[in-house]
């Protein structure tokens, strides 16, 4: 069960003082804890989860203690409720996550080269130095979004960096994550790594979907209920042709009839297109990959978008 009070065996809500950094030698391997990918099950999009640690993090081994399972149980319960109170016919959908061959989550580990007390000193996220890191790990199939998940303190709010990465971490400015939360920070970062809010969205507001409203995709929030486009007019299961559609992203299940696929439409041009309808409209400004201090094997050959 998820531990949500501050004591000595706490994971994802310690009190201030546990929150620990250690100067002892690191040896991350443990018993049942994965580095890479493991070989899927499906060749299907999915979403991939990493546990992820500064240099000096205190160890909480919460990739392996069965803490994650309970989250995702959080997410999908309420994705599936906000999708389907959004939905024009009442069907609600899922994150397609990413499943090991023995059926359980495929959670990888990583330790960034950074201190908590580097990444304060940073402006902003050091470039985005969880992003840039998590991909020359070996983090970069084209066909999967990775959720970051940061045991540890950061000096912001949860964010994406566009496809195909987003982050959400234990502790968010002075605020601790809560499992009541996570849900919303789940589909509210996943939907910016699916392309959302695009500039094609007749409430565009930097990056997000007005500025400051009860819908769930604003840019501030008005501190009530979040809803999905509550009027079906801007991002989900709206009518614009246009415009891509997020309850037709190849990252939901049940999975649409007329899917897009985030990476073809935020890192490649439209001749490239393989799934998406080719009537939509492309945003590459939301392609991590498209940065020049991002590099895979795989970029040059398939012809993204380059800054």
């Amino acid at each position: 069960m998820i531990n949500v009070n501050a004591n000595a065996g706490c994971v994802f809500n310690c009190a201030e003082d546990e929150i620990e950094t250690t100067s002892e030698p690191i040896n991350d391997e443990i018993e049942g804890r994965y580095f890479e990918d493991q070989p899927d099950v499906t060749d299907d999009y999915q979403i991939h989860v990493i546990y992820s640690l500064y240099a000096n993090s205190k160890d909480n081994k919460g990739d392996v203690n069965g803490d994650w399972e309970e989250w995702i149980e959080i997410a999908d319960k309420y994705i599936l409720n906000a999708t389907k109170k959004s939905s024009r016919s009442n069907v609600g959908q899922k994150f397609k996550w990413d499943f090991r061959k023995d059926g359980k989550l495929d959670v990888s580990f990583l330790r960034f080269p950074i201190t908590e007390k580097e990444m304060n000193k940073c402006e902003y996220s050091c470039g985005n130095l969880f992003g840039r890191t998590i991909i020359k790990a070996g983090f970069n199939n084209p066909k999967k979004i990775y959720l970051n998940f940061g045991d540890f303190k950061y000096k912001d709010w949860p964010y994406s960096g566009g496809y195909p990465i987003f982050n959400i971490f234990t502790t968010n400015t002075s605020a601790r994550l809560r499992p009541k939360d996570f849900g919303y920070f789940a589909l509210h970062e996943g939907i910016h790594a699916m392309g959302g809010i695009f500039k094609c969205s007749p409430n565009h507001f930097e990056g997000h979907n007005t500025r400051k409203t009860s819908d769930l995709m604003s840019r501030e929030g008005d501190g009530r209920n979040h809803s999905l486009d509550p009027n079906n007019d801007d991002y989900y299961d709206h009518k614009m042709e246009r415009c891509p559609d997020i309850k037709d992203s190849v990252f939901l299940t049940p999975t649409s009839s007329n899917p897009y696929s985030p990476f073809e439409v935020l890192c490649l041009p439209k001749e490239k297109w393989e799934v998406t309808n080719k009537k939509l409209e492309g945003d590459p400004e939301r392609c991590f990959y498209s940065r020049n201090d991002v590099n895979v094997d795989w970029k040059d050959s398939i012809g993204i978008f380059k800054d």
